[in-house]
């Protein structure tokens, strides 16, 4: 029993976003350029070493390509931190923000986020502070006018890199007024800001970042003429930034269990709704204490898995893509903790049952479809291994 709960844990975080279990990859001394060593508990009567001389604006650059790298690879955000820490050169840090963004800006936009939810957690522990954070990045955005010519999507990649900072309110938002001020002059702060807003609304709902907004203080017209806000306000859907409906509120009236799980399927599963309006609903009408209570993550998970899977039995079929579209509503709150994520696996379990078990992820896991393979290994990694163990466990239970 003990073997199979650590292989369900194990197989859950991959489902959910790969971050708190790190993959083989690199280890820690590789990654951070140094030889293990032993300790002699004696003392030493040898003089301390000199302080360690600050690394080069080149050797950063490099650093930053090979921690990155391996991040992205193993997801292994806490070691990640700590190799960033030991970079030890206070001086050029913005070198690290501004390479880590170049780095990434052209990839994917499962690594834009990612880089952007390592600099958040960076900045949020201390690591780097909120001035070399926005002066590495205002390296990089100068420019990004000039990129626009060969990156037509540069304003939402730069998003991507930039929503993750607006997560929770860990870190004021009127950070925005400085970043975008190098694009004051061409009239493009609007842009970028409106894009990190629509980012950040994809983890944590349009009312959450409104509401964010106005407590910023930041207005419009920080970043535009006055005369151009009402226009822009309707172009790139930023309502939401304006007018009291922005302004989440506290459940007043308790809401069953039940009607959570009915209104969970509504909206998943028949209606299809954005991750945005998932997010905006259960803030409105769900307490804190039932989000995080074991019934409230089974019945999420339910409904996100059954808006993945059409039929039963042998003929059911799995959309891998809406799992992993749906994955910043089960990072939220699942919020890796290991008894909501095992709880998530049993409501997959029990829906596995239910549907005799679907032969549709066998089917897709082999398919050579030349059209199919782009991001089906990640896919795979957050699927395949999950139903792998459901089966095996249901086949043992045969016994």
């Amino acid at each position: 029993m003990e073997q199979e709960k650590e292989r369900v844990l194990a197989a859950v975080r991959d489902v959910i976003d790969g971050q708190t279990t790190p993959r083989q990859g690199q280890s820690r001394e590789s990654s951070r350029g140094r030889e293990p060593y032993g300790v002699d508990i004696k003392k030493s009567s040898k003089p301390a070493p000199p302080a360690a001389k600050e690394l080069t604006e080149e050797e950063i650059e490099k650093k930053t390509k090979t921690i990155l790298d391996e991040y992205l690879h193993v997801h292994d955000m806490k070691e990640a931190i700590l190799c960033v820490e030991e970079l030890k050169s206070p001086s050029v840090m913005h070198c690290f923000v501004s390479s880590a963004v170049n780095h990434v800006l052209e990839r994917s936009t499962i690594a834009r986020n990612q880089t952007g939810l390592l600099l958040h957690d960076l900045v949020k522990k201390g690591v780097l502070s909120v001035p070399v954070y926005i002066q590495g990045l205002t390296e990089v955005i100068q420019y990004a006018e000039e990129m626009e010519i060969d990156i037509p999507k540069i304003w939402q990649y730069f998003g991507e890199l930039i929503g993750p900072m607006v997560r929770g309110g860990s870190v004021p938002v009127n950070f925005l007024r400085k970043v975008a001020e190098p694009l004051k002059k061409n009239n493009k702060a609007g842009l970028l800001v409106a894009e990190v807003l629509h980012a950040a609304s994809h983890r944590e709902g349009y009312k959450k970042v409104g509401s964010l907004w106005r407590q910023s203080s930041l207005q419009w017209e920080d970043f535009m003429p006055a005369g151009n806000v009402k226009q822009f306000i309707k172009d790139k859907r930023v309502e939401f930034t304006v007018g009291e409906d922005s302004q989440p509120c506290t459940p007043t009236v308790s809401i069953s269990l039940e009607a959570i799980q009915v209104k969970l399927h509504q909206l998943l599963v028949k209606e299809n709704a954005t991750n945005e309006a998932i997010f905006d609903w259960i803030e409105e009408n769900v307490d804190e204490p039932t989000m995080k209570s074991s019934k409230f993550i089974r019945a999420l998970m339910t409904s996100v898995c059954e808006s993945a899977i059409s039929g039963s039995g042998s003929s059911a079929r799995v959309a891998p893509e809406i799992i992993k579209f749906r994955g910043d509503v089960l990072q939220k709150y699942l919020d890796h903790q290991v008894e909501s994520e095992l709880q998530a696996l049993y409501a997959l379990q029990a829906l596995v049952h239910k549907l005799e078990h679907p032969q549709g992820f066998n089917n897709w896991e082999k398919s050579k479809d030349p059209n199919e393979q782009e991001g089906k290994g990640a896919a795979m990694k957050q699927v395949v291994q999950f139903f792998t163990w459901l089966r095996e466990a249901d086949e043992e239970s045969d016994y």
